[in-house]
């Protein structure tokens, strides 16, 4: 498992059976990975590079990343990242914007 692995790291993992063939148990577990990691753009990417693009739902806007906090401590100060075009992009090199806050004790 590479739990805790940046993403170079992880390609650096993958190797391709001795045999040289990817058996369809790997090739759907290759996927289930993609997909647990939250990189659904690659899955998309695969789809439309064999012709079978996904419907094109728009720029996604909503807010993904979250910060939570407890009672224990209140809110400063919020910075909020916006982003018009598709990430990650000559801006936003990654496909997640910033999540950035301030925190003080509560009294």
């Amino acid at each position: 498992e590479a739990e805790g692995l940046s993403n170079d790291e992880i390609k650096k993992l993958v190797v391709l059976p001795q045999e040289g063939i990817l058996t369809l148990e790997g090739f759907i577990t290759v996927y289930q990975k993609e997909l647990e990691r939250g990189k659904f753009w690659g899955i998309n990417h695969d789809l439309a590079v064999l012709g079978e693009p996904l419907d094109d739902a728009g720029l996604f806007t909503a807010r993904y990343d979250r910060m939570y906090c407890s009672q224990k401590v209140q809110p400063t100060a919020i910075l909020d990242f916006e982003c018009n075009s598709p990430c990650p992009n000559e801006k936003e090199p990654s496909d997640h914007l910033p999540v950035c806050a301030s925190f003080a004790p509560r009294a």
